[in-house]
């Protein structure tokens, strides 16, 4: 019997541990938690596929009751009837601010290949499901076959930074599935892709893709290539008849709240896809199956609105509330919250008056760094007014993973070095690890190493690091979108970046307690709202004209674009603008137009053209037909397949374009001409035109094409170069854009220019305010008994000045002849019918109150001192059963303070099975109960036979049998 239940144990055991290790998925689970399988802190898909949705996931409907929206409220902003002006509408908008706000991780590409065992799971952690086949790897990224990551909305078609990284629309796919669509617009005409041609009908894609093309058109405002075949769909009706004939499914609403996860982000269009005939002003389609049930008459529901007077949970300090309404047309069910605020803490003396809570500890900005001190090192997004703190990773070699919880950002210190600073954290495993800057071509990258390689220094008018690398000066800091720490040269710096901010928590903790303590911290300045001051400086013959733009309030400064340089205009030998005289040997021109690697001499660029400017040349590269962007290179410049490209000069008979060095496959385009003879001498292609000609165009090259310089010969029949005008001395300058200093404004020093050719000799410098220099406080209104005084102190620098009040003298009786001694003042007998209370708290369960101290207001005299009023502690009512116990499951039990809203959760032990009349079921639940059964070891031969013979008789008198060990069995009766 012994052996029997020790075996029954140790089965059940692993009955136990293999359940263990199957994820759970309770889909009508009330609480979120029990809703989702999670992977750390990602959830799986819990979705399946072609199962319509039917019902909003808690997460869905939270994120709308955390930002404080709702499909009522999203569904009032009107959107446009053409598709060109929704962009532009009040729910395009909208809908974007809200995706955005919540966009709080930009994931990179390659870690995408790790999140798509969340996203694109199957059954809550299975294999990963190719997006349009169905095909099964995984769940690692690497087994199964040869896989890539489909760009929903190909790179091609205007997706140039974060976007292209979004796991929103990166699905899995295999290599083929990936090669068959290529980056061919969706829709159904010829020409076109239709994603469910790869499952042979097996899924329904048409609504996946349509959501998927309206997130990354609204959330990232992707817009000139979403419509027709160079675009990313066919059109607006067939993107709605998409959405409408395949709703959405499980499987999405499951990939919406594993993105969230991720990103912080959901696909508005997912959880409401009425939005979207909403943005194109379209009736939304009657009975149309949504998660939401918002589309009229969708799932058998109705209109919703016919709601109650709502039950309200009352707010925390820190804990929303919410006002839960209910739909009251009969057989309706629909619910939804409308969120109310938290309240805030009410801090006195440090204590939360409301709920008894301490003052935390705030994060404080210094402006300067001592060594050994912790720092946690934010950036400030000077555009939404965020803060996102350096966690410790570097992300694709560049920038620094964040996190927008103070606490979270990893301490960072800097170390005394000769020239400046090392800087560095330590790693999960406690390692130091250095943050150095390296060159990579034009950018400057982050690393992260074991040893320090690069020497800060503190630049105190950005209060931040900064190195020079490469001769370009670097700072910490931040451009474009990213919400990320970056390295970027100081030429990339815009009003947009995120500025790089050390902090410290009170004092700041010191990791060598022997240094100096920090400068005492300030509150950082609020970002600027630049207004600019413009000093436009024209074109000359031989330079090219600019605009400064200094921003009147910080002194923040910016070269606008160039202007081309006009070229000389001759008559009788002497230009008519700037008096230069014609250049000796003939009427020839020669200009050299170079495509250097920083792009000196580009004008202009976009997605589908770009112009270089040299003195009067110029060349266009206009890609406006083509299906792919114009490149963003230099020296040598590229000029894409298919692009057309114009080089124009007045008058010119020979060009020579510098391909010395290149690929025969770069160079061949150059030789098709039939206007003109043409000659290739070792990379040098020479081009002698059969008539002088203003400009000439290479139409549609048949292959790419490149490039380091293009020199044209103008005005000579033989086409004779002959020597270019002197370099300008730059002997007369000129300084523009110089702001005077104030103690309260930056100033700016302007920025020193040529007179003659207006190159910028020397950029301008900010020049710090040094703030207001006070003198000695002096008396400006005297005090009397009962009136109070002010003082006044002056700026040395400025008419700035400052007051202060001081304290009226009070009555005094010193004699005690009831007249006041200063003033003469009939002074009566104080009654003390006026009084006050000051530093009253109200107890609570968990914290003492204080009665205050009761004062005269008239005499001010103190009439009753302060006391503490102990705290009672909670008083909880009886408890009340939230589940109960089985015999095989805990129950649940809660009481609630009488006082407050605390409250006690205990669990109920389970009642345990019970079998009174042996019948082998459970008396309370009739679940089969096991046996008794008794095993001995087998035997065999001369002792199986007397075994046998002794049971027979055993049988025959009513004995219960013998096992062949000697032990007697007893068995329950069937």
């Amino acid at each position: 019997m012994i052996q029997a239940m020790k075996r029954s144990l140790s089965m059940l055991m692993v009955l136990v541990m293999l359940l263990a290790l199957v994820p759970a998925l309770s889909l009508g689970a009330s609480a979120a938690d029990d809703f989702y399988t999670y992977g750390g802190s990602y959830i799986y898909n819990w979705g399946t596929r072609g199962t319509v949705a039917t019902f909003l996931s808690p997460n869905a409907e939270d994120f709308y009751v955390n930002n404080n929206t709702s499909y009522d409220e999203l569904s009032t902003y009107s959107g446009a009837s053409n598709k060109s002006d929704v962009p532009n509408s009040a729910l395009y908008r909208e809908l974007q601010s809200l995706m955005v706000k919540n966009h709080n991780k930009i994931n990179n590409y390659d870690a995408s290949k790790s999140y798509f065992q969340y996203t694109d799971c199957e059954n809550g952690g299975g294999k990963i499901s190719s997006f349009y086949s169905g095909t099964k790897i995984g769940p690692g990224w690497g087994e199964g076959g040869s896989w890539n990551r489909e760009h929903t909305w190909p790179n091609s078609k205007g997706l140039g930074g974060s976007d292209e990284d979004d796991i929103m629309m990166l699905r899995p796919t295999s290599q083929s599935e990936n090669s068959s669509r290529g980056n061919t617009a969706y829709g159904q005409s010829s020409g076109y892709y239709d994603p469910n041609d790869e499952s042979n009908g097996a899924y329904n894609l048409h609504g996946d893709v349509a959501r998927i093309f309206l997130y990354v058109y609204v959330r990232w405002g992707n817009r000139n290539y979403a419509w027709g075949s160079g675009g990313v769909m066919e059109s607006v009706d067939v993107l709605l008849a998409w959405m409408e004939e395949d709703p959405v499914d499980t499987w999405e609403l499951g990939r919406n709240d594993a993105v969230e996860s991720i990103t912080g982000t959901r696909n508005v269009f997912v959880d409401y896809p009425e939005l979207a005939f909403l943005l194109f002003n379209e009736e939304i389609p009657d009975g149309w199956a949504t998660p939401s049930g918002e589309a009229s008459g969708a799932n058998g529901k109705c209109d919703h609105n016919n709601f109650d007077a709502g039950v309200k949970t009352a707010p925390t300090c820190t804990e929303k509330g919410y006002t839960l309404y209910t739909c009251q047309t009969a057989g309706c069910t629909y619910t939804k919250k409308v969120s109310i605020p938290a309240t805030g803490h009410s801090y006195t003396n440090g204590i939360c008056t409301v709920c008894g809570e301490g003052e935390p500890a705030l994060p404080t900005y210094v402006t300067s760094v001592t060594p050994g001190t912790a720092y946690k090192l934010g950036m400030y997004s000077t555009s939404s007014a965020a803060e996102y703190y350096f966690s410790g990773t570097i992300i694709n070699n560049y920038y620094g993973a964040t996190d927008t919880s103070y606490g979270n950002g990893v301490d960072v210190y800097v170390e005394q070095t000769t020239g400046g600073y090392h800087l560095s954290f330590k790693n999960s495993s406690g390692q130091k690890q250095y943050i150095n800057v390296v060159a990579s071509g034009d950018y400057r990258n982050f690393s992260i190493a074991s040893t320090a390689s690069t020497v800060y220094t503190w630049d105190a008018a950005k209060n931040t690091l900064s190195t020079t690398v490469s001769g370009d000066v670097c700072y910490i800091g931040n451009y474009g979108t990213y919400t990320s720490l970056n390295i970027l040269k100081s030429s990339k710096m815009t009003d947009s970046d995120y500025l790089a901010r050390f902090y410290v928590m009170g004092g700041g903790s010191q990791d060598n307690p022997s240094d100096t303590p920090v400068t005492p911290p300030v509150t950082p300045p609020a970002a600027c709202q630049h207004q600019y001051n413009q000093t436009i400086t024209a074109p000359t013959c031989t330079a090219g004209g600019f605009t400064t733009f200094v921003c009147t309030l910080c002194a923040h400064s910016y070269i606008g674009a160039n202007t081309a340089a006009k070229g000389h205009s001759y008559t009788n030998g002497i230009c008519g603008d700037c008096g230069a005289a014609q250049p000796a040997g003939g009427t020839s021109t020669q200009v050299t137009l170079t495509f250097d690697a920083n792009k000196t001499n580009r004008t202009e660029f976009s997605d589908t053209k770009q112009v270089w400017t040299y003195n009067g040349l110029t060349v266009t590269n206009d890609k406006a037909s083509a299906s792919s962007n114009v490149a963003d290179y230099g020296n040598p410049v590229r000029f894409y397949q298919g692009s057309n490209v114009t080089i124009s000069y007045p008058g010119m008979t020979k060009i020579e374009i510098d391909c010395t060095g290149l690929e025969d496959k770069y160079v061949s385009s150059w030789l098709t001409r039939t206007d003109a003879t043409v000659t290739n001498n070792g990379g040098i292609i020479t081009i002698v035109l059969n008539a002088p000609a203003d400009s000439i165009t290479y139409t549609n090259l048949a292959k790419q094409s490149r490039a380091f310089s293009i020199t044209i010969y103008a005005g000579d029949s033989q086409g004779q170069p002959v020597d270019p005008p002197a370099a300008c001395q730059h002997t007369n300058t000129t300084v523009v854009g110089a702001i005077a200093v104030s103690c309260t404004t930056n100033g700016f020093t302007g920025n020193k220019i040529c007179s003659q050719c207006n190159t910028v000799l020397e950029e301008g410098t900010v020049i710090t305010a040094g703030g207001h220099s006070f003198g000695e406080w002096a008396q400006a209104t005297t005090p009397t008994c009962t009136a109070a005084g002010s003082e006044r102190r002056d700026c040395n620098n400025c008419d700035h000045y400052e007051t202060k009040s001081v304290a009226a003298l009070g009555h005094t009786d010193v004699n005690q002849d009831s007249l006041c001694d200063k003033c003469g003042q009939q002074l009566a007998a104080c009654a003390h019918t006026n009084t006050t209370v000051e530093g009253a708290v109200a107890v609570t369960c968990t914290n003492d109150g204080r009665t205050g101290t009761t004062r005269c207001a008239d005499c001010n005299i103190v009439l009753v001192e302060d006391t503490v009023i102990p705290t009672t502690g909670h008083v909880f009512s009886a408890w009340v059963q939230l589940k109960a116990p089985t015999c095989t499951e805990t129950g649940m039990q809660r009481r609630d303070c009488d006082n407050c809203t605390h409250y006690e959760k205990e669990d109920i032990a389970a009642l345990g099975h019970t079998d009174a009349n042996e019948d082998d079921a459970c008396d309370v639940c009739n679940e089969q109960m096991p046996k008794d059964e008794h095993t001995c070891e087998k035997v065999s031969g001369w002792k199986s036979f007397w075994n046998a013979f002794a049971n027979f008789f055993r049988r025959l008198f009513g004995k219960p049998e013998i096992c062949t060990c000697g032990e007697e069995i007893v068995k329950k009766e069937d």
